[in-house]
């Protein structure tokens, strides 16, 4: 990925923020986006302090906007060079609710960021990613795009939707030699899961018996999947979804 300008969504989470990690290293340039710059700012200064900052932008943005949206892939186009590659990895916390205590807007919010933001955030870089020759577009589903768990209405539907989302850009795109791919994370130790259970311990004995793996997953394993993605030895991979779930859709 030398040279390659990357955009990252929810880069201030530990998912967004692990994949840049690795992007870093593999040669890209960076433009990070978050709803909360100062989280975003902090993380950056915490996790990346070996970054060029010539090769790292930093931006405020609200993927279910569609004005700030274009603004931040024009600004990231002109400032880095380019664009190749686009990751939508922005997903707002989801509390759980069945459906019928499910507050409409949170079902809004929810829709909005994960499928409404992607399809965004894909509309605007597909042109850049033409003018520079191709690129790839990853977007980070879940294993809840394909089968669901009580409470998760909002989250499971809109990350079916980005698997379908994923099908749809790279038959559309495929001539334009634009590659589109997801990941399906399983659960992931994160400060969101810590947030939902209360502790690691707590969100590890409450997880990981569901899983033939015995575990739950590390950020880092589901950034290592993304940078196979999006490089060149995945140059034949395309409208399909890699589940990084330890098994637990096989079962």
């Amino acid at each position: 990925m030398k040279d390659k300008v990357a955009i990252i969504t929810g880069a201030a989470g530990d998912i967004g923020m692990a994949i840049a990690r690795r992007f870093l290293q593999a040669g890209a340039k960076l433009a990070l986006l978050d709803v909360d710059i100062d989280a975003l700012r902090l993380r950056c200064a915490r996790d990346l302090p070996e970054a060029d900052p010539s090769s790292l932008l930093c931006l405020a943005c609200d993927v279910s906007d569609a004005h700030a949206t274009k603004t931040c892939v024009d600004t990231v186009a002109e400032k880095l060079g380019g664009l190749h590659v686009l990751v939508n990895n922005a997903a707002p916390f989801t509390p759980t609710h069945k459906l019928a205590d499910l507050p409409v807007a949170q079902w809004n919010l929810t829709l909005a960021v994960n499928a409404t933001g992607a399809f965004l955030m894909s509309k605007w870089s597909i042109p850049h990613m033409r003018a520079c020759g191709g690129g790839v577009i990853l977007n980070i589903a879940s294993q809840m795009g394909h089968v669901t768990a009580p409470g998760r209405g909002a989250y499971g539907a809109s990350k079916a939707a980005l698997l379908s989302l994923t099908r749809s850009i790279a038959v559309d795109h495929a001539q334009d030699n634009i590659r589109c791919v997801s990941i399906s994370p399983g659960a992931v130790m994160t400060g969101r899961l810590v947030r939902r259970y209360g502790s690691e311990a707590a969100a590890g004995q409450a997880l990981a018996p569901h899983y033939p793996a015995k575990r739950i997953g590390l950020p880092d394993e589901v950034a290592t999947a993304a940078v196979f993605l999006c490089g060149d030895g995945a140059a034949f991979v395309t409208g399909t979804d890699l589940l990084v779930d330890g098994g637990y859709t096989a079962i």
